[in-house]
Parts: structure tokens; sequence; C-alpha cells
């Protein structure tokens, strides 16, 4: 019995001496987060991106108001203009959220782009010159 008792004894010692095991810690990889930060920055411009190119796609869908004659296109365009050139506020503001690298180039395309979404005569030059500096941005952002 006194075998049992000091093997119970022995065993509780050296159960209650043992540190716990320590937690390994966690070893970040900041290459791996730098990198999915960036891919994380690319999705948004490539979403800016594609919102610049819809609203100039619009733009050019106004054509039809600018060019017809009549008071009830007028009215018509000048309805669109303020929903589009709403939209074009509420991307400019995105736009101001992404590093300056990208602000720069994107909001450079702010000016156009409300022309091409205006009733204005010059309207549709405005257009092509948006659709042309966003071919080229995606171009240099994307080879």
């Amino acid at each position: 019995m006194k075998f049992y008792t000091t093997i119970l004894i022995i065993l509780a010692f050296t159960s209650c001496s043992q540190t716990p095991p320590v937690n390994k810690s966690v070893i970040v990889d900041n290459a791996k987060i730098e990198k999915n930060k960036q891919i994380a920055i690319l999705n948004e411009v490539s979403e800016l991106t594609r919102a610049v190119q819809r609203l100039e796609r619009q733009g050019r869908d106004m054509d039809f108001y600018r060019l017809a004659s009549g008071a009830e296109s007028q009215r018509a365009c000048n309805g669109l203009v303020k929903d589009r050139q709403r939209e074009v506020d509420d991307l400019e503001a995105k736009i101001k959220n992404v590093p300056e690298t990208y602000t720069i180039r994107l909001a450079s395309l702010i000016p156009d782009l409300n022309e091409c979404v205006s009733c204005s005569k010059k309207a549709m030059s405005r257009c092509v010159k948006t659709r042309a500096r966003v071919n080229g941005l995606i171009k240099e952002l994307y080879p």
C-alpha cells in the first residue's frame, strides 16, 4: 500500500510541477500582409476605374438628348445630369480614400467626366477624352 501511495504522491508532484505548454507565438509574414494590402488597393482602384467607365458610357448615352431639339429633351437631359453628377461627386469622394499614387491619376479624370455627363455641346468630346485617358490608365496599372 505504501508503494501505491508513494507513486500517487510522485505522480501528483510531477503533474503539478510541469509547466503548461507555452503557446507558440504566431510568426507574422509581413511580406504576405503587404501583398494582401496591395491586392486590396488594386481591387479598389479597379472598382473605381469601372465606375468611371460606367459613367462615361452613361454620358455617351446622353448624347441622344443633347442632340435632340425641344424643351422635353432638354428637361430629360437636365434630369439625368443631376443624377450623374451626384454619382461623379460620390466617386470623387471615394477616390480620395485610395493611396495618393492612385488618387492623383483617378482624380485627374473627374473634370472631363463631369463635363461628359452634362448637357453641354462639348460633352461628347469630353467623353472621348475620358475614355482615352481611362484606357491609358488601365494599361499603365494592369500591364
